[in-house]
């Protein structure tokens, strides 16, 4: 079963609860309840600075833990050389 459907969109993080999250998508404020495994891994995105999350709009749950062979299937640009080390901090001079 693939991970993405037409269902995958982004939500925007505003505040994160120990219970649930609340979060933006498509302009409408929606709180979901927190996972045990989600949230471990939400926690770390938003000390990392990471606010998008991937939501199920149909069903209003994250997408958080997947499988990496999915991602990389529908994401595919992940493998291009072009992008390795993008995301890594640079010297200013």
């Amino acid at each position: 079963m693939a991970v993405f459907s037409h269902n995958y969109t982004l939500g925007l993080i505003k505040e994160v609860g120990e219970e649930d999250v609340l979060v933006s998508v498509n302009g409408e404020d929606i709180e979901i309840e927190l996972k045990e495994t989600d949230r471990e891994v939400l926690f770390q995105m938003v000390t990392e600075n990471v606010f998008l999350v991937p939501v199920d709009s149909d069903t209003n749950e994250l997408i958080l833990n997947m499988d990496e062979s999915a991602v990389r299937e529908e994401f595919p640009e992940m493998e291009l050389t072009e992008l390795i080390g993008a995301a890594e901090e640079f010297e200013e001079e």
